[in-house]
């Protein structure tokens, strides 16, 4: 109880707290694009391959 924890002052905290926010809704959008990204691939593949492109 007799040690001196530091704070940021409570703005940064919020701040901080909404970049955290932020980068958790990057990171779903991630995670929910990526298997239409992998799937998207061997059909662009398959297209070059072939000359449609």
């Amino acid at each position: 109880m007799q040690i001196p924890v530091p704070m940021p002052e409570y703005g940064k905290q919020l701040w901080f707290d909404a970049l955290c926010g932020k980068v958790d809704a990057i990171a779903k959008a991630q995670s929910e694009s990526s298997p239409k990204l992998a799937a998207l691939l061997p059909a662009i593949l398959d297209k070059a391959f072939k000359g449609e492109l």
